[in-house]
C-alpha cells in the first residue's frame, strides 16, 4: 500500500500517471460512522499548532477497502478526531499537510485518489471543515496531488505538490487569494521530458511577497542524480534559487521534504544518501549546516522542520526504525532524547510544529506486529519530549 505521497516520488509518479483528470465538487464533509473498535492502521503526516490549547494533526486511516482522510484536534486537554472524512469506499484519500493561523482558520492539503487523482484541500470555516474547489492541472490525461500547505493569514495561503501532464512530472503551486484557489506558474528544474521529475514537497510563507517551496528533481537520464529544489516567491513570480547538493560516499541522492520560515530564520530539511540534510538561508544564500550523522550502515531522514526563534528550531524524522528529533539551540543542531512507543517494531515522525520554547508537537506513526499501525504524537513541554495518548479513529 502506498500511503505517503511525498517520499517515494518515483513510485508515486508511476501510479499517478495512470490516472485521468477531472475535478471533484466542493462541499461539506461527511462525519465518520461510529464503530466499537478502532481501525488497525492509521498514521499522521503533518501538524500545526497556534497555542497551547489549539493544534491540528492530519493523515489517514484504513477504511472501506482503502484509506480515508483524518484530522485530529488538540483542545488543551486531549486529541480528538474531527468529523472530516470523505467516506468513499475503495479510495486512497490522504492529507499530508496542515496550516493553521488561528483556532478558527486552517487549511489541510492532500490527495483525493481512486482511479483518478485530484488535489484535495479542506478549509476550516465557522468551526466546520469543508472541501474547497481546486484547479486540476494536467488535463484529461494527467493527475495531480498536494504534499504541503502554508498560510500567512486567512486570506493568503499556498499549497504545493506535482501534476503529470503527458507522463511528465511537474511542480504544482496553488494559491488561495481570499476567494478561491488558483494555480500559479512555477519552474521545473528537471525540464519537461516524459522521464523528468520535478516535485515540491513543502512550503512556507512569511508575507504576501516572501514564500519558499522545496522538493527534489531528476532529469530522468541514465544515472541522473536526485537533486534538491528550492523556489522563492517574490510577490510577482516563483523562481528557482541555487541550493546545495552534498554527496556522501560518491552518492548524490538528495531531497528536501520541509521548509520553515520565520523572521528569526529560514530552514529546510530532508536527506542525502541516507544522512540527514539541513539547510539554512543566510544573507540570501542557502547553505548546508552540520547535523548529527548516523553511524555506518544506518540511514536517517528528516521529514519536517519548525522554527520560533534564532535559538529554537526543531527537525524530526527517523533513524533506522526509530524516531529522530533534532534541536537547534542557536549554535548547533543536537539530537534530543525522546521515547519510542513500547512494543513498536518501527516508529517515525513526519511532522513538527513549535509555538514557543516550551510548546512543540511532533506526529507520525508506529508499526506493531500483525500489520498494525497506530497514531504517534509526542509533546515538548520545555524540558522533555513525552508520548501523548491518542487512539486510532473508528471507521
Amino acid at each position: 500500500m502506498l500511503r505517503r505521497l511525498r517520499i517515494p516520488v518515483a513510485l508515486t509518479a508511476g501510479l499517478l500517471a495512470l490516472a485521468c483528470g477531472g475535478e471533484p465538487a466542493g462541499g461539506t464533509l461527511a462525519a465518520p460512522r461510529s464503530a466499537p473498535h478502532p481501525v488497525t492502521a492509521a498514521w499522521l503526516y503533518g501538524v500545526s499548532a497556534t497555542s497551547g490549547t489549539n493544534a491540528w494533526a492530519v493523515g489517514a486511516f484504513n477504511h472501506a477497502g482503502g484509506y480515508a482522510t483524518l484530522v485530529e484536534h488538540w483542545n488543551g486537554r486531549a486529541w480528538k478526531p474531527m468529523p472530516t472524512m470523505t467516506n468513499i469506499p475503495q479510495n486512497g484519500d490522504s492529507l499530508t499537510g496542515i496550516a493553521a493561523t488561528s483556532a478558527t482558520s486552517a487549511w489541510a492539503a492532500g490527495t483525493l485518489s481512486s482511479q483518478y487523482s485530484f488535489p484535495l484541500i479542506y478549509q476550516l470555516h465557522d468551526a466546520k471543515w469543508g472541501i474547497d474547489d481546486t484547479p486540476t492541472p494536467g488535463g484529461s490525461g494527467g493527475a495531480a496531488y498536494l504534499n504541503g500547505v502554508a498560510a500567512a493569514s486567512s486570506t493568503d495561503a499556498w499549497a504545493v505538490g506535482a501534476y503529470l501532464p503527458n507522463m511528465a512530472t511537474l511542480t504544482m503551486i496553488l494559491r488561495w487569494n481570499g476567494k478561491k484557489w488558483v494555480q500559479v506558474p512555477s519552474p521545473n528544474p528537471a525540464g519537461h521530458s516524459t522521464q523528468a521529475v520535478s516535485v515540491l514537497q513543502g512550503v512556507a510563507v512569511l508575507s504576501p511577497t516572501d514564500a519558499w517551496a522545496v522538493g527534489e528533481a531528476n532529469t530522468g537520464g541514465r544515472d541522473a542524480p536526485w537533486t534538491t529544489v528550492i523556489e522563492n516567491w517574490n510577490g510577482t513570480s516563483w523562481t528557482t534559487v541555487p541550493s546545495p547538493d552534498p554527496s556522501r560516499a560518491s552518492c548524490v541522492n538528495d531531497d528536501l521534504l520541509s521548509v520553515a520560515a520565520a523572521p528569526a530564520g529560514t530552514w529546510a530539511v530532508g536527506d542525502y544518501c541516507g544522512a540527514s540534510l539541513v539547510l539554512q538561508l543566510e544573507d540570501g544564500q542557502w547553505q548546508q549546516v552540520p547535523s548529527p550523522t548516523p553511524r555506518a550502515g544506518v540511514s536517517e531522514q528528516l521529514a519536517s522542520v519548525s522554527v520560533t526563534s534564532a535559538a529554537n528550531a526543531w527537525a524530526v524524522g527517523h533513524i533506522a526504525n526509530r524516531i529522530l528529533i533534532l534541536h537547534w539551540n542557536g549554535a548547533k543542531w543536537v539530537r534530543m532524547p525522546a521515547p519510542d512507543p513500547v512494543g513498536a517494531t518501527k516508529a517515525q515522525l513526519t511532522g513538527v510544529s513549535a509555538v514557543s520554547s516550551s510548546i512543540a508537537w511532533a506526529v507520525g506513526e508506529a508499526d506493531y506486529p500483525h500489520g498494525v499501525s497506530k497514531l504517534l504524537i509526542e509533546r515538548w513541554d520545555g524540558t522533555s519530549w513525552k508520548l501523548v495518548p491518542v487512539p486510532n479513529p473508528a471507521p
